[in-house]
């Protein structure tokens, strides 16, 4: 645990009295010179640091200044930003919880300017809550898919195999402008074609095939198209990947997967953009980070990204995160989302080996 010095020249703050230890949340009071005042035990208790009202230190010495939370507390103070029942995920000491914050703005005697921060622990139950959620959404959507895939699928193999003809015909005469149509048109029907294939992974699970590998070795694979997307886009790409994370899972789903996410963060960001890849070992899973820079997600929308058909891309289908969720979901694993008002990070939890769970999951859906 680090040990806190007391900075010099802290504020004292007496405009608002009133006994914080009664309430059921944490209290800070964050000054712009990022000078930070514990004001009950609840948050010391978010803080990880040992109880006592009215402790001050700086920022940086509670938090890692590469950490979100410490990002997010500077976010705060520095635009002076009001939230009201902002859910954030918070983790302290390997500890993860989700927390309901409140900032408001207060400025003393002097006309100096700080945040008071107010925060009380939901613990898991947002987790959870996300969780049923979202397994009602993914039961769902694969009874739609599987409806509107196979409505698809039908016409466009005969019109595909009509133009196919066709195009014989036309290159026996010698029809170059004709066949170049021909070839227009087969090219939009491979197009929807790839739409009713990734319909079809929403609508029920694939014949898994499950093989070990090591992580390190897909996404070498992918970084070379990432590093080539991201550097015709202005962005920089970095990757953070040890060898030796061996994976049970099915290969082509994970590869599909890390495309889905890491071109999801690509399009995020304007030119100047991060993007940051890092997967690394904990208590028998793998945890998979692709973070961007770019305007970030509201809290509020973080349930509705993963709906089928829900994009704010021009262009966008709108299937590309559900079908993430869907691919996670199938092995076992978890998917989160993190956004704090600049940025956004994809986290997704897979247990290194294959369950039992998911098998008895899948052989269940498939029946």
């Amino acid at each position: 645990m680090k040990t806190l010095r007391k900075p010099h020249n802290v504020r004292r703050h007496s405009k608002h009295a009133f006994d914080a230890q009664l309430l059921n949340a944490g209290i800070f009071y964050l000054s712009k010179e990022q000078e930070l005042s514990v004001k009950n035990d609840m948050a010391s208790d978010l803080l990880g640091v040992p109880r006592g009202t009215n402790q001050a230190f700086l920022l940086s010495e509670a938090f890692d200044v590469n950490s979100e939370e410490y990002q997010f507390m500077v976010h705060v103070v520095e635009s002076e930003s009001e939230y009201r029942d902002a859910i954030v995920k918070w983790e302290v000491g390997g500890l993860v919880r989700h927390v309901l914050v409140d900032t408001f703005l207060d400025e003393d005697e002097d006309g100096a300017s700080g945040m008071y921060i107010v925060m009380k622990d939901m613990g898991n139950f947002a987790l959870l809550n996300q969780n049923t959620q979202r397994a009602e959404r993914i039961a769902t959507v694969g009874r739609l898919a599987a409806g509107i895939a196979h409505e698809i699928r039908n016409p466009l193999t005969t019109v595909k195999g009509f133009l196919q003809l066709l195009e014989q015909r036309l290159n026996s005469g010698m029809m170059d402008e004709e066949i170049r149509y021909v070839q227009v048109m087969m090219g939009e029907i491979e197009r929807v074609n790839a739409l009713v294939t990734e319909l079809l992974l929403l609508s029920k699970p694939h014949d898994m095939e499950w093989s070990t590998f090591d992580l390190h070795d897909v996404l070498r694979e992918i970084l070379p198209w990432a590093e080539a997307a991201a550097d015709g886009a202005g962005i920089q790409a970095e990757c953070h990947v040890a060898d030796g994370v061996l994976l049970q899972a099915d290969r082509n789903m994970i590869r599909q997967l890390l495309l889905h996410l890491v071109k999801n963060a690509i399009e995020a960001m304007d030119k100047g953009g991060k993007l940051r890849i890092e997967a690394r070992e904990m208590d028998g899973r793998v945890e998979i980070e692709i973070a961007d820079t770019g305007p970030g997600i509201p809290y509020y929308l973080f349930d509705r990204i993963f709906d089928v058909f829900y994009t704010t891309k021009e262009k966008g289908t709108g299937l590309g995160l559900a079908i993430c969720q869907r691919i996670v979901a199938d092995h076992g694993g978890q998917i989160r989302v993190s956004s704090k008002g600049f940025g956004t990070t994809f986290t997704v939890s897979l247990p290194l080996k294959r369950t039992s769970s998911v098998h008895h999951l899948v052989a269940r859906r498939s029946c």
